[in-house]
Formats: structure tokens, C-alpha cells, sequence
């Protein structure tokens, strides 16, 4: 045991719940001397990883003693905040705004949770009330830049922040502003945090352009995630000194698939290629090859690029703007498999049997020469028996047809195995060259795009379980299966449609869900079950140990095939290439382990963090397009339920939430485990159709608002 774990043994050992200095050195035993010094430090040490508490009367006690919880400050925009315990069994705690100790939005604080009247401790374990605290100490700043727009008023300049929750305004100092022009969007490092007697300070480091601007609205957001689409100089520099030929030196030691009839299928708008396929018949087997682009071989280990892409973890993409993970001269040009150019890849030649059971495959380094760059909807075209499309490509039509082929083998098996397709639909908004939406509608989902996401799945999944067997640092993709809190409450609603769902976090299997997705396919409210089933999942992560994939009903599973933008795939294309080089050492095995660990949780946060800002981005593009249809009528379905009203969800894929004072009159009470609001004469739950007038849209917030429909507003017209 070390010092430091001494010092907090012993203080957890004392009856005394509040200690000075010097009773903490009589229950070591310490003398006078080098020994406070060295106790002084360890008190230091235990407060900062926040395992003790000091008092204002400068005592010490466990954080527990203290009542304290850490979480993470939900600001509110209103002065008092809420914050969310890091231990995901208690409920958020509010906090007033005296007791608000100048934390503000996503700080990591620690909150000393309030006595109730007659009770004599908390019990954190318990739902049963709300509770309410003081914040006893910040732990870490989350926030150091904010984004807002910049003006002058009569007592100086200021920056108010797009995000309210963090203060209403932020001083600038006179020489600090970048020359920013008023109503200009621009990025602030906070110099000082507000506080109950002194407001934000900070200075410009950013002028983004004028706030008006569509495309500067897209870039804001993506900095209020702290996202650049700029590169450092150094890692521009190495990028452009990257070798961009290959010589027969790259060649050695790589199997060649140049003679192969190869084809890329992507989106039309497309520029970053990582993936190519070729498929061909063995009498009735399928010899199915997936060449992913060798991106580790440019990207090498240590260098500026790669500590770049670590730390963005993965691209960004926007309908007006993609931030990649490696700058464009090696993502969209060496890197990218390009047609009729030679490129450098990881290939998996898997040959299948009519089964869809992979009984034999080689993973290889490989050079490639795509013959076709072809779109999902050429590809659809062409399974719709377009005869232009066909004779344009006649070469490549005969394997395609073999592909579809394998693809609906590949969906049937997983089926047989429980594979979860919720098949919601997703969004695609089109804007023009302005950056200015002009539509926003569902995304269609056809053969072309189920076969290249079937033929991926199948590759990861190889891969995976090879390397799975070899015990070798990797990282995998983990999905685990739901919590018993979810579980609970999935069947809790599925009871309110009729259905039945028994299942424990135990026993659960993927086919549990799948019955019910089966089951209810043609119902009305299956869209509405299948995002409530989503909601009931655990959030898939990167993780060095292959604990399965449970939405897909995967033992194993990794991704392998994306390493232009996601790092996961990169470190473990890196792993790969060491592999088959022979070069893994056991030194370099035990490098690998820390960074594949590294790498994991890195790539989790990340990928976390560029949904969100794709979500953010999407639901502002949404709220300009509907901006000047306030009054319209729509046809919708209730996506979700709250106290506060419902949510619906057009046609489209556009949500807005309907307040309850805009519901028809009643009495209406809110039932959580059915997720309704239920009046005397008027019931909303998930699923339900309902016609709604767009009645406002706040751009700036991405609210946008509705109404019920009345019929005899149309009628009194």
C-alpha cells in the first residue's frame, strides 16, 4: 500500500467524521517535519481526486461523509442548474443559484446533496424524491471557448453566447475584440467564469464571419463541439511531403488484384473512397473480396498526422461541410481508392457458401485498381432494370447481380441469428451553394446500400474473430446488451401496445427484440416501437476486449473498414500491418496494449461528441428550412411524451414539440411506464397520428413549435 492509500485508509478507519491536519498525522503516526510536508501533499493529492473534502473551517472528510456527489452541471439559462450525477442510479440534483458556487453548464463538479428535515442521512441509492444541493467545488472546467455574436453596447463590448446556459453575456476588453465587426459570429477563450458579483471576461481568438451567413451558422456550431476543419501547420506540412506514387518497392510482399474486375460504390457527392469490392462464382460458392485502403502505410505510427487523427477520433459530416480526420491531400487523393489509379490496400478474399457461411478467407496486403466509381443510385437503377444504366455499365452488371445475390443470403442468415434492423428512416437535406437548405427529406435505404453494408458487417466480423483468436491488442466494437433499468422499462411500454416482452438483463437475447420488430412490422406503430427499442440500448463503444455486438447477434465484431475516417480502423489497420509483417515483438505487444486502450476510449468520446454536433447541425438546417412555413399544416406522428407536451415528427424526418396549454383542453396526467399523457377525453402516445400547424420556429435554439390541428379552423376560412 503507498503513502496516499495509507493516509485515506486511516482517515476511513477513524470515528472522527471531520479531521485536522494534525489529528490526520496522529492517526499515521507522523512526526513533525519532513513528514507534514509529505502529509500535506497526500491531503493535497486526495482532495484533488476529490476522495476528501475540505470544509470552510479547513478540516478534512470523505467525500461520502460529505454528503458530496460528483456529476456534470446541466445549466438551465435561468440562474439556478441541475446536475447529474456521474453514478447513473441517482437523479439529477437541483442546485439554486446562490449555491451555484460559479460553476456553470458541463462543468464537473462536486455536489453536496441537502439534509431533508428529519432525516438524518441521504440516501443516494433512492429515486424516491427529488433532491436538491449546494456545489461544494469544481472539479474541471469543461468549457474554455465559447461561441456567440459579437456587439457594442453602451458599457463596452460584448459577446452573448449561442448557448445561454453558459451566461447571458461575456465582456471583451477594447484591444481583445480581432477587429470583429458587429453581428459577427466569433470564438471566445474565457479568461474569467462568471460569478453571483462579476460577469464572463475573455478574449476574441476567432472572427468566423457574419452571423446571417448559413454556412458561418454550420461552422459556429461546429466549434461550440470544439471541431476545426483547419489542420495545424505541422501536420499540413508532413501531410504534403506524404509520398503520392507507388513504386515497385510498395509492391513487395502484396498480392496483386489489378486484373480484377474491382468497383467502388459510394454516395454521389462522395470524394474519400476506403472501400472497394469485387465478387466472383466458384461454382456455387461466392470468392467475395473487400480492399480497404492502406492508410497505415501513410500514416505512420507517432507522426503528426496520426496524433492529429487521434485526437479527432473521427470525420464530421455536415449537409454544408465535412471536418475529416486527415487532411485532404492524403484522404481524398493517396488514400482514396480511386478508378483507374493504383492504390495500396488491406484486402479480406473470403470465399461463401450458399448459406452465407464464410468457410474459408485470407486477410493481405493488396494493390488494387478500381474499374468503376459507381453511386448507390446507379446501382439502383440498375436493380430496377434501368436500360440505359445497364448498357452504360454492362461489364460490371453480371457480378453485381451475383452481389445482390450474396447480400439477401448475408440478411437472411443474420436474420436466422437474431440481427436487430430497426430500419428507421434517416434524413437527407439538401442545400444549395449558399449553404441554404432547400429540402429536407427521408433518406431512401435500397438494395445498393443494404449490399455494401452486409458486405462490411461480414468483414469486420472476420477479421475480428481472427484476431480475437490470436489475443492480440486490438480494438473491438462493442454493443453490450441492455441494462435492467431499460429492459424494464421497453417492456413496460410494450405492455401498453398488447405485446408481450419478458425478458432479464440476464437471458436477454437479440431474438427477443427481433420477434417483436417481426411481429408488429405492418402496425402502424412500429416506427414508434422501433425507436423506443433503440432508446432501450446501451450505446455501442470501442473497446480492447471482444465483448460482442448484441444489436447485430455478433460474437465478434471490430471496424475495419472506414480507416480514411475513423481512427479504430486506422490502429488496427497498424496492428494488422505489423501482423503480416511478422515485426510484433513482445515489446511492441505491450506498447500496443496502452494505446489500443488509449485509442478505444478516445475514439468513444469523440464519436460521441461528432454525433451530437451532426444532430445539432441537422436540427438547425431543419429549423431554417421550416422557418417560412409557419402556419402550414402537416401530417405527423407523436415521436415522444413528457410532462411538458408531446413531440411529433412529420413526414419528413422534422421533430417539434407540441406544449400541453396547445393540446386540446383536459385534464391531462403524465404516464411514464406508457409513455402518455392521458386526459378525461384526449389520450397522445408514442405512435399516434395526429395533424399539427407549424405555429414557430426559433432558428437560433432549433426549437420549432406546433399546434394540434383544429378541422374547424379550415371550415371558418
Amino acid at each position: 500500500m503507498n503513502f496516499l492509500d495509507t493516509v485515506l485508509e486511516k482517515i476511513k478507519q477513524s470515528k472522527q467524521k471531520y479531521l485536522t491536519t494534525d489529528q490526520i498525522m496522529r492517526l499515521c503516526g507522523l512526526n513533525i517535519g519532513f513528514d507534514r510536508r509529505a502529509l500535506d501533499m497526500a491531503i493535497n493529492e486526495l482532495c484533488r481526486k476529490d476522495k476528501l473534502v475540505r470544509t470552510a473551517r479547513n478540516k478534512y472528510t470523505l467525500s461520502a461523509n460529505a454528503g458530496a456527489l460528483k456529476g456534470r452541471v446541466i445549466g438551465t439559462g435561468r440562474g439556478y442548474v441541475f446536475v447529474r450525477p456521474e453514478d447513473s442510479e441517482v437523479d439529477d440534483i437541483f442546485v439554486p443559484e446562490k449555491e451555484t458556487n460559479g460553476a456553470i453548464h458541463d462543468d464537473l463538479v462536486l455536489v453536496k446533496i441537502d439534509t431533508p428535515k428529519g432525516s438524518r442521512r441521504n440516501n443516494f441509492n433512492s429515486k424516491a424524491q427529488s433532491k436538491s444541493g449546494k456545489i461544494i467545488k469544481i472539479v474541471e472546467r469543461s468549457l474554455t471557448t465559447a461561441v456567440g455574436i459579437y456587439s457594442y453596447s453602451g458599457g463596452g463590448n460584448i459577446v452573448t453566447p449561442d448557448d445561454k446556459r453558459f451566461c447571458d453575456v461575456i465582456f471583451i476588453s477594447p484591444d481583445k475584440t480581432m477587429g470583429a465587426l458587429p453581428n459577427s459570429k466569433v470564438v471566445v477563450k474565457i479568461t474569467d467564469y462568471p460569478s453571483s458579483v462579476t460577469m464572463a471576461r475573455g478574449e476574441i481568438i476567432e472572427v468566423l464571419g457574419d452571423a446571417g451567413d448559413p454556412k458561418i451558422a454550420t461552422i459556429s456550431l461546429a466549434r461550440s463541439f470544439g471541431l476545426s476543419e483547419k489542420f495545424p501547420d505541422q501536420v499540413l506540412s508532413e501531410a504534403k511531403n506524404v509520398k503520392t506514387t507507388i513504386t515497385k518497392k510498395d509492391l513487395e510482399n502484396r498480392t496483386d488484384f489489378r486484373n480484377q474486375l474491382v468497383i467502388t460504390i459510394d454516395g454521389a457527392d462522395a470524394k474519400d473512397f476506403d472501400d472497394a469490392i469485387s465478387l466472383k462464382m466458384d461454382k456455387e460458392d461466392f470468392i467475395l473480396s473487400v480492399h480497404i485502403a492502406d492508410v497505415s502505410n501513410y500514416v505512420k505510427e507517432g507522426s503528426e498526422i496520426d496524433k492529429e487523427a487521434f485526437r479527432r477520433g473521427t470525420s464530421v459530416y455536415f449537409p454544408d461541410l465535412v471536418i475529416p480526420m486527415l487532411p485532404e491531400v492524403l484522404s481524398n487523393n493517396i488514400c482514396s481508392l480511386r478508378p483507374d489509379e493504383d492504390r495500396l490496400t488491406l484486402s479480406v478474399v473470403m470465399r461463401v457458401d450458399v448459406k452465407g457461411k464464410v468457410v474459408d478467407y485470407k486477410i493481405t496486403k493488396g494493390v488494387i485498381k478500381s474499374c468503376f466509381r459507381m453511386t448507390y443510385d446507379q446501382v439502383t437503377k440498375i436493380f430496377n432494370g434501368d436500360k440505359v444504366e445497364r448498357e452504360k455499365c454492362k461489364n460490371v452488371v453480371p457480378m453485381l447481380e451475383d452481389m445482390r445475390k450474396l447480400a439477401k443470403i448475408l440478411i437472411n442468415l443474420r436474420n436466422k441469428e437474431g440481427n436487430l434492423d430497426f430500419d428507421l428512416p434517416e434524413v437527407q437535406i439538401d442545400v444549395d451553394e449558399k449553404g441554404r437548405t432547400t429540402c429536407v427529406r427521408r433518406k431512401p435505404r435500397n438494395d445498393s446500400d443494404k449490399l455494401i453494408e452486409q458486405f462490411m458487417v461480414l468483414t469486420n466480423q472476420v477479421v475480428a474473430k481472427h484476431f480475437d483468436k490470436l489475443k492480440l491488442p486490438f480494438v473491438y466494437r462493442v454493443h453490450e446488451s441492455p441494462t435492467p433499468e431499460k429492459l424494464t422499462a421497453f417492456a413496460d411500454y410494450a405492455s401498453g401496445l398488447g405485446l408481450k416482452f419478458f425478458a432479464d438483463s440476464e437471458t436477454v437475447r437479440p431474438k427477443d427484440f427481433q420477434k417483436i420488430l417481426f411481429e408488429t412490422a405492418n402496425e402502424p406503430y412500429h416506427d414508434a416501437l422501433s425507436k423506443v427499442m433503440l432508446r432501450s440500448m446501451q450505446k455501442a463503444v470501442y473497446y480492447e476486449k471482444d465483448l460482442g455486438h448484441f444489436g447485430l447477434a455478433l460474437r465478434n465484431y471490430c471496424h475495419f473498414t472506414s480507416p480514411i475516417r475513423r481512427y479504430p480502423d486506422l490502429i488496427i489497420h497498424r496492428i494488422i500491418s505489423y501482423y503480416l509483417a511478422g515485426a510484433l515483438t513482445d515489446q511492441k505487444i505491450t506498447e500496443l496494449e496502452g494505446k489500443v486502450s488509449a485509442a478505444s476510449e478516445q475514439s468513444s468520446l469523440t464519436e460521441r461528441n461528432a454525433d451530437d454536433a451532426e444532430r445539432t447541425v441537422d436540427d438547425q438546417k431543419k429549423a431554417e428550412f421550416m422557418a417560412n412555413k409557419i402556419g402550414e399544416v402537416f401530417d405527423a406522428s407523436v415521436s415522444g411524451v413528457s410532462e411538458t407536451g408531446i413531440f411529433v415528427e412529420l413526414e419528413n424526418t422534422v421533430e417539434g414539440l407540441i406544449y400541453r396549454e396547445y393540446l386540446p383542453a383536459d385534464r391531462y396526467y403524465y404516464d411514464e411506464k406508457r409513455m402518455s399523457l392521458i386526459g378525461k377525453n384526449n389520450q397522445f402516445k408514442i405512435g399516434d397520428k395526429v395533424k399539427v400547424k407549424l405555429i414557430q420556429v426559433d432558428i437560433i435554439t432549433r426549437h420549432i413549435d406546433f399546434t394540434i390541428y383544429d378541422e374547424k379552423e379550415l371550415k371558418n376560412i
